[in-house]
């Protein structure tokens, strides 16, 4: 600044106009970090509730297949088959036995996710009263 220059006169009522001024600017601010605040709660609270879902029902996925693979195991023991193909792309295991194998696995693992999936939901709406993240 120009030392040369003098200086404005502040008077009462230009003082009064620029504290107005401030006190304008702190409430939008405020205003503004309120609603930020929220936002970004929100989106938190959404992200870590994706999370917890992914891992429930990827938990529930992993019990209910490994229940699936002892059950059907169990069941192959029982038909007096011996012990069930550790590969059934082994091409020492007999065609029918490997066919027959992958058919029960398979079917038994979608049947075991879609009770794990749904058994999931429940959970989730009877702990948290609502849908789980990304379902209506």
């Amino acid at each position: 600044m120009d030392e040369s220059q003098p200086h404005p006169k502040v008077t009462a009522a230009g003082l009064q106009d620029e504290q107005a001024a401030v006190h304008a600017a702190r409430d939008r601010l405020g205003q503004d970090l309120v609603r930020l605040d929220t936002e970004v709660r929100a989106e938190v609270t959404g992200r870590v509730q994706q999370l917890v879902w992914k891992l429930a029902v990827g938990g529930a996925g992993l019990l209910s297949a490994t229940l699936v693979k002892k059950a059907v195991s169990a069941a192959w023991r029982g038909g007096a088959k011996g012990d069930p193909p550790n590969d059934p792309t082994d091409p020492l295991i007999p065609w029918k036995d490997a066919l027959i194998w992958t058919v029960a696995s398979a079917v038994g693992i979608a049947v075991a996710q879609l009770v794990a999936q749904r058994g999931a939901d429940a959970g989730w709406r009877k702990m948290t009263g609502h849908p789980p993240p990304g379902r209506a």
